[in-house]
């Protein structure tokens, strides 16, 4: 009924002691992984469903599908029913997650660290929460939450936590849910005003002595990357801003509701003292790749133009690199690979490749 890996999660959450309440869900798979599990009230159900943020077009167009089946009552007749019995010990419980409804997005299968997105009421408001059961997973949610009490207060676009609590179960944080879409291509410059706005808590230093760099540096030795060793030497004395730093900034991370308002989501990479420049770097590849779906060199390529637009121009150099983009994108593809967080490998052989002809 279920796979090998949503077994282990399944269990993990229905977890043990006496039966807390059975509940019955109405399951969307991707690739025979469980995806989403909602539930059968029509409000809940569609707050589940917008936990997932599809990107390609044809995954925008079977969520639009799902969304149709649920909007017309229809979700409970058409997708498979697994019922869940969820005892007393565990989180569910504790979060009285059912007395109100409750769905829940299952993240990566491919993930040790794979994390659960519960959608649920709680005193008439609409709570997300955010769910390690793993010891890798409660190790990823439990960093997360040291960045996000670590972030500046007031900083904008960015939620509050509303609760957070870890055990040898579990760990997790609540906050209020935010609807909202993510950013498009034509929404690029409210996105920069989320880091802009960030750059006034950041500081400059010297790129060699931020720790990501020296990531870069060892990375560098280890596989013995000439292009790499020539992109240090012009790294040397670059100066630039230092500051907050997210990690994934990627539409699917962002939230664009009412007036134009953003909210970034997801900070479990984030740095309270990351290189200014990244974040948009990340951005505009993140979405050239999985979302155009461009060749690597056309993404690479599209950062450079943006680069040398009047806005981008005034982006760099106010970040501290000024005409240096071919050295911000190589800097931060060798950082991404350091880290195999994203699958930039091809990103940054592309580079090198690019290095190697000039």
């Amino acid at each position: 009924m279920w796979s090998e890996t949503d077994k282990i999660v399944i269990e993990q959450l229905e977890s043990s002691g006496d039966l807390y309440c059975t509940v019955r869900f109405y399951c969307v798979f991707r690739k025979g992984a469980l995806l989403l599990a909602l539930p059968k009230e029509r409000d809940m159900a569609l707050a589940t469903l917008s936990l997932y943020q599809p990107q390609t077009r044809i995954a925008r167009c079977l969520s639009d599908i799902i969304k149709l089946l649920i909007t017309c009552n229809l979700h409970k007749y058409f997708l498979p029913k697994r019922r869940l019995k969820f005892c007393s010990a565990g989180l569910i419980a504790k979060l009285r997650a059912n007395e109100a409804g409750f769905g829940f997005l299952l993240g990566n299968p491919e993930s040790e660290a794979r994390r659960i997105i519960i959608a649920r009421k709680a005193g008439g408001e609409m709570i997300i929460d955010k769910v390690g059961l793993s010891l890798q997973a409660r190790v990823a949610v439990s960093d997360e939450i040291a960045m996000m009490l670590a972030l500046p207060d007031g900083l904008p676009s960015v939620l509050s936590l509303r609760q957070y609590d870890k055990s040898e179960k579990w760990c997790f944080y609540s906050c209020l849910k935010v609807d909202g879409k993510s950013p498009q291509q034509d929404d690029d410059r409210l996105v920069i005003n989320i880091l802009e706005g960030w750059l006034n808590s950041a500081h400059k230093m010297a790129l060699t002595e931020t720790s990501q760099l020296k990531q870069v540096r060892n990375y560098i030795k280890e596989y013995g990357i000439a292009e790499g060793e020539c992109l240090l030497d012009k790294c040397s004395d670059i100066q630039v801003l230092v500051g907050i730093y997210h990690g994934d900034f990627a539409p699917w991370n962002i939230k664009k509701s009412g007036h134009d308002k953003m909210t970034v989501i997801d900070w479990e990479h984030g740095s309270c003292s990351g290189p200014a420049a990244w974040d948009w770097i990340h951005y505009l590849l993140q979405r050239a790749i999985l979302v155009d779906r461009t060749s690597n060199l056309e993404a690479i390529q599209f950062c450079r133009d943006w680069a040398n637009t009047f806005e981008g121009r005034a982006f760099m150099e106010r970040t501290g690199w000024g005409s240096m983009v071919n050295e911000c994108i190589g800097s931060y593809l060798f950082y991404s690979n350091a880290l195999g967080h994203f699958k930039h490998d091809g990103l940054l052989k592309e580079w090198i490749k690019n290095e190697s002809t000039i």
